[in-house]
């Protein structure tokens, strides 16, 4: 799932090359870094070729950034405009279950960083039995502090040796609420990756979100695949209905199964996020052409000017294309503000 316009990580993530394009953790940038997890035979499953579903514009640079590292998708789904997780994902099963009936499908988001691959392979083993009987299996990740910016899975009674019902999704909250979710050690956050069969996936659909199904099915059935490119037809995708596939079927649906996974999951939804990855033993996260000097708790990226800081701390410093952001480290989530100002100056150049 490749459609993300990752803008919390404003200035660097743009529309024209959102986060899951540039490398953020490593050399390999985002959608290289789940790529690689989703390739090769592990035990109890072999992954097929990847399916993509991305922005019209990004399907020639993901190719491209695949194909440096001998990875051929199976095919490219083109979205001319976004509706979100839901119509991604049914449009995928759609295309999954024309090319093998009985395969398994996992939906994982392109710009997530995992950094325990073997772990991450273990987990998805963990979430085959229930995938195979019939559940709509999500990953809830190990939750050992009260994050307020995930949302988070309560687990219900167990179905396997490692998966359990889900007893009920809860919206991202407050503190105090998180603080509690954490110390009864029956929730996990919310990671949106999910594992199921394809026909599991559009029968729920069909009974919880029948006008998503509908009109994803009515687009499947325009569009046109040409070496490997599904270009979904723009007239009928764009009478789809906008809607995340954890409020359109995740959190009706009685099929809903978890499967805990410790994996060094995150899904760098901030600044803040990618500096608590990277940091370093002098508490910087740098990049680029940078030189620090009493400098502490501070990101620096830069992608080509000289970048110097003295006597700084708990900053975060971004210069991208010419484009510079400066903020504290406890306020980058404001950045959307930002972006929503450039949006109305009509600064499309800029996002």
């Amino acid at each position: 799932m490749s459609g993300g316009a990752g803008t919390r990580l404003w200035p660097a993530s743009r529309q024209a090359a959102p986060k899951q394009l540039l490398p953020l953790v490593s050399e390999q940038t985002m959608i290289q870094e789940t790529a690689e997890r989703l390739r090769g035979q592990w035990q109890g499953f072999e992954f097929s070729a990847p399916v993509i579903v991305c922005n019209t514009t990004h399907a020639s640079p993901i190719a491209e950034q695949l194909g440096a590292l001998g990875i051929k998708p199976g095919t490219i789904i083109t979205e001319p405009i976004a509706r979100n997780t839901a119509p991604c994902a049914a449009i995928a099963a759609l295309a999954v279950r024309d090319q093998d009936p009985d395969a398994l499908m996992l939906l994982a988001p392109a710009d997530h960083h995992i950094s325990d691959k073997a772990a991450f392979a273990r987990v998805v083993s963990d979430g085959l039995e229930a995938a195979a009987a019939g559940y709509l299996v999500t990953f809830g990740i190990t939750a050992q502090t009260p994050e307020t910016g995930y949302g988070y899975i309560q687990k219900g009674e167990s179905l396997d040796a490692h998966a359990f019902k889900v007893a009920a999704f809860k919206e991202k909250p407050q503190k105090q609420t998180a603080e509690t979710y954490i110390a009864s050690g029956q929730y996990f956050w919310n990671a949106g990756i999910f594992m199921c069969k394809p026909s599991v996936l559009l029968a729920e659909m069909q009974r919880h979100c029948a006008d998503i199904l509908t009109a994803c099915e009515k687009t499947y059935q325009a569009s046109h695949k040409h070496n490997g490119l599904l270009s979904l037809d723009k007239q009928t995708f764009a009478a789809c209905p906008a809607d995340s596939i954890d409020y359109a079927v995740m959190e009706p649906t009685e099929k809903a199964a978890v499967v805990e996974a410790n994996m060094g999951w995150s899904d760098i939804g901030s600044w803040s996020a990618l500096w608590e990855l990277t940091k370093g033993d002098d508490t910087n996260a740098t990049r680029g052409d940078v030189h620090t000097i009493d400098t502490k708790n501070s990101l620096i990226h830069t992608d080509a000017p000289f970048v110097a800081t003295i006597g700084v701390e708990n900053l975060a410093i971004v210069a991208h294309q010419g484009t510079v952001l400066v903020a504290k480290m406890d306020k980058v989530q404001d950045v959307k503000k930002v972006v929503e100002f450039l949006k109305k100056r009509g600064g499309n150049g800029e996002l």
